[in-house]
């Protein structure tokens, strides 16, 4: 597996000499939990679920993908045993998707209160179009707050897991 050969490898100074491959590889692997967790989180706004819902159980979907594979294939210099960094990684995630939900849900909000109505107003859109707006306006505010989670993720791991602070 091509995650699996890159290996963690220090140098002299006990740092990672593939900081930006290590960095690369876990936007892979946060791809595909992202992908679980912006289904899941699509799947509850159509189902009728407030954005701030959605995001809470999508996110910790796809958080729990990354935290267990992210151990094992990426972050493999463990410094924390697994019940201590299980129970970091969860209070980590709990502070860090209530932001990212409550930003996504204010994102939406502002997007739907604000930016729909001018553009509806001024910019004669048919009712259609309007209501195809309104629909993207969940996914487009979870894309749009995405890389910021991601590396804070990617930051978050590496001082639990690691004890290590990689910024790249």
């Amino acid at each position: 597996m091509l995650i699996k050969s890159s290996g963690y490898c220090p140098d002299e100074q006990g740092q990672s000499a593939h900081r930006p491959a290590r960095l690369h590889h876990f936007a892979i692997l946060s791809g595909i939990g992202w992908l679980i967790d912006f289904s899941i989180f699509n799947l509850l706004v159509y189902l009728g679920l407030s954005l701030f819902v959605a995001n809470v159980v999508g996110a910790t979907c796809g958080v729990s993908f990354v935290f267990v594979t992210g151990r094992r294939y990426i972050f493999r210099d463990v410094r924390t045993r697994l019940s201590t960094a299980v129970f970091a990684y969860a209070i980590w995630n709990v502070v860090a998707i209530a932001a990212m939900s409550w930003a996504i849900a204010g994102l939406g909000d502002i997007c739907t209160t604000i930016l729909l109505p001018l553009l509806s107003r001024y910019g004669q859109l048919s009712p259609d179009a309007t209501s195809l707006l309104h629909a993207l306006i969940p996914p487009a505010a979870k894309i749009a707050l995405t890389p910021i989670s991601m590396y804070a993720n990617f930051v978050a791991m590496g001082l639990i897991v690691e004890r290590r602070l990689h910024l790249v």
